[in-house]
């Protein structure tokens, strides 16, 4: 009888598969006596086995919890350093990480923004921004839109991240990737999972926080030219004695908006309040994080939508039903 392979607390999944297979196939021409034998090393085996699966289950759950902490972490985040600053803290408490980066990407450009580090003490210099080298894991996870392993750490983020290993996430935003994280360990197959799903929430907070403080931008912007295409420039120092005519002025300039954008889906109420701002297609594609055939392909349709042949009919239209 061929001896049973050897196992021990550090033996994986596989290898365990694969020792109890080896015995099931020897048990099948085995005399009584080995028999017996084999079956006292299959029962060990098999409680290894399930004693795996059980402590798999629990740092499951483990993790689902951390998932769950991290998620209601980022929700109330107001604004988009606030949100980035939580964010490294929750990556690096999921991953039971020391360190962790957030870069946004320009182009093919990486750009650190903020960071995390366990270490209180620890206040290295901010790394420098890095291209995005061919083969390399943040080309894989940003063409694949998955979470990556590494071995060599980029030259810039060694001072903070050390040299022996990373772990790269890319952060969706808009459909695109817009960010990445980068974390001082590999990490295993289940908190790639998890990161997974932790980036895809991450991506939908950027999106709230950034679509929250652009109508904030684009409100403001949309109600000054309104008063200057009215005339009304000193409107916010004028005299209490005409503050009686103001809030007509403005509800009927609220009117003529809500008139205007009443046929529009929201991305498009969107592009509509920028344009009415003078932005270009360019700054509107900036501004929305999208690309700027969208924007164009949006022009086109609020155009059509609204009767208008160019942006100067379009802004013409709004300033009519403001007067």
């Amino acid at each position: 009888m061929a001896d049973a392979p050897h196992t021990d607390e550090n033996t994986t999944d596989t290898e365990l598969d694969r020792a109890i297979a080896d015995v099931l196939t020897e048990m099948r021409v085995a005399g009584p006596a080995q028999s017996t034998e084999l079956g006292r090393r299959l029962v060990d085996l098999l409680d290894r086995r399930n004693a795996a699966d059980a402590n798999r289950t629990a740092e499951i759950g483990a993790i689902a919890t951390g998932i769950d902490r991290a998620v209601r972490a980022l929700d109330d985040a107001a604004s988009s350093p606030e949100l980035m600053r939580r964010a490294c803290e929750q990556v690096a408490e999921l991953c039971s990480a020391k360190r962790v980066v957030l870069s946004r990407l320009d182009g093919d450009r990486i750009v650190p923004v903020t960071w995390f580090s366990a270490d209180p003490g620890m206040m290295p210099s901010p790394p420098a921004e890095f291209d995005v080298v061919d083969g390399s894991p943040e080309e894989q996870a940003l063409a694949t839109n998955t979470v990556r392993v590494g071995t060599d750490v980029p030259a810039a983020l060694q001072e903070l991240l050390g040299t022996n290993g990373f772990t790269t996430v890319p952060v969706l935003v808009g459909g695109g990737a817009a960010a990445l994280v980068h974390i001082d360990t590999p990490v295993d197959d289940i908190r790639r999972r998890a990161l997974g799903v932790f980036a895809e929430v991450l991506g939908g907070c950027f999106e709230r926080v950034g679509l929250e403080s652009r109508r904030e931008r684009q409100s403001a912007l949309l109600h000054d030219s309104a008063r200057r295409w009215a005339g009304d420039t000193d409107v916010d120092t004028a005299p209490p004695r005409g503050a009686s005519q103001l809030a007509p002025a403005q509800a009927d300039r609220d009117a003529a908006e809500q008139r205007l954008l009443d046929p529009l889906t929201d991305r498009e109420s969107d592009v509509v309040r920028l344009i009415l701002t003078g932005a270009s297609n360019s700054a509107i594609a900036e501004e929305l994080v999208i690309t700027i055939d969208t924007v164009k392909s949006h022009v086109k349709r609020i155009l059509r939508k609204l009767g208008a042949t160019n942006r100067a009919e379009l802004i013409a239209k709004y300033q009519a039903g403001t007067r």
